[in-house]
């Protein structure tokens, strides 16, 4: 008789089902311990990054804790398309003043329109008529010029008949407010040209609304980010009726060394600095420091009031519907467009652009909702052997007398080149 043979388990054998469990959790513990270890890391970098930050730049927002301006009069009125305009036909001036010592003089001569620029008497009978707009670079004065009225001159040597050039842009604006202000002024007259002169950081500014306000009977600009809002009072504005051009003059040459005028703005200055009611939270858990340095090179990024520039984090302007019905607008008038992107001095040193990934994408969906590339000045040549000369460095970024001449005459021979393509 033939027996049926069973094998006997082995008690002191691991069965391979639980050997696959126990590999599985395995797996899992590693992967948990992993995970905690990133965000620990994380969490430590963040940490140190805020403590340092609180360290360098302290509890005041960036940009403002050592240098200010003070003018001899508050000239900036509310403008519910441009965020803000100037009282007409002011003529003011200034100082910027860091660590203490006045390093710059300003000037800011506005005309009948509110805008800073000469005079736009018979611009309606110009047998040419070009609107830019802008920000700073556009809109700043050196000896009482801008780069668009040295364009004016420019461009009546060398394009036919009679020119008109008609400035809108204003000091911190972004493309955003830029194709607002376009649109609605090229909607309200008829121009030949639309320059859209722009740089590379307004292409994520967001849009702004200011005013000057009385506060303690004094006047302090106001910054808000939805017209409606309170928004914030400005630390690095002043005003002082003791401001004068030949005061001006002196405490530039001098540093401002015992001045009483001065050491009362510094006073002031430092006042402001310890009552700022919105100071930096470095325990907020709203937005992360060390990202916004690493992705928009601001560690600040975003943050209402505290960010040296009001900015946006998306990456196509077809988001904003202000901005696509803007560009509709201007793609139905009969005026040509034409984005120009002004380089600062870094670029003209690289020589190319220096871009965010953010920024390269905004400049794409730009050139996509205008029908127009934007004009690359870099591949057009005549670049400046010594850029320093151009700009106000080591005091200021902004462009020098030199550098507004230099960007009126490249501006000019782009709309020189489209003139003479289109024939008389």
């Amino acid at each position: 008789m033939t027996g049926t043979s069973s094998t006997v388990p082995d008690p002191g054998a691991t069965p391979v089902t639980s050997r696959r469990s126990c590999g599985k959790r395995s797996w899992r513990f590693r992967l948990i311990v992993l995970g905690l270890g990133v965000v620990c890391g994380l969490v430590l970098a963040e940490s140190a990054y805020r403590i340092k930050l609180a360290v360098d730049v302290g509890g005041t927002p960036l940009g403002v804790g050592t240098t200010f301006h003070a003018w001899s009069e508050a000239t900036v009125r509310d403008d519910p398309v441009a965020g803000y305009s100037h009282d007409p036909e002011r003529q003011v001036v200034g100082v910027r003043v860091a660590h203490g010592r006045a390093v710059l003089s300003l000037e800011r001569t506005s005309n009948a329109a509110g805008v800073i620029g000469p005079s736009e008497a018979g611009a309606r009978e110009a047998r040419t008529r070009i609107l830019v707009v802008g920000d700073s670079f556009t809109e700043n004065q050196r000896q009482g010029a801008t780069w668009p009225a040295l364009m004016q001159a420019e461009l009546e040597k060398r394009i036919e008949g009679t020119v008109s050039v008609i400035s809108r842009a204003r000091s911190g604006h972004g493309l955003l407010q830029m194709t607002d202000v376009a649109a609605h002024t090229a909607g309200e007259r008829q121009f030949d040209v639309v320059v859209v002169a722009f740089i590379t950081d307004d292409l994520n500014r967001a849009r702004f609304w200011q005013e000057t306000r009385t506060v303690g009977r004094e006047p302090r600009l106001a910054t808000r980010l939805n017209r409606d809002d309170d928004g914030w009072l400005a630390l690095s504005e002043f005003y002082d009726k003791r401001i004068d051009a030949e005061w001006c003059h002196r405490v530039v040459e001098t540093g401002g060394a015992n001045d009483h005028v001065l050491a009362d703005l510094l006073s002031r200055f430092k006042l402001r600095k310890r009552d700022n009611p919105n100071r930096i939270d470095y325990a907020s858990l709203s937005s992360s420091f060390l990202l916004n340095r690493l992705i928009h090179g601001d560690p600040f990024f975003g943050i209402e009031g505290i960010a040296a520039t009001p900015r946006f984090s998306w990456w196509d302007f077809r988001r904003d519907s202000g901005m696509v019905q803007a560009m509709e607008e201007l793609r139905k008038l009969e005026a040509n467009v034409v984005l120009v992107h002004l380089p600062q001095y870094e670029e003209l040193v690289a020589g190319e652009y220096l871009m965010s990934e953010q920024q390269r994408s905004l400049l794409q969906s730009l050139e996509q909702l205008a029908g127009v590339p934007a004009v690359n000045l870099f591949e057009r040549g005549n670049l400046p052997a010594q850029p320093e000369s151009l700009y106000l460095l080591p005091v200021d970024n902004h462009p020098s007398r030199e550098g507004l001449r230099w960007y009126a005459g490249a501006v000019s021979g782009v709309i020189e080149q489209m003139a003479t393509a289109a024939g008389p």
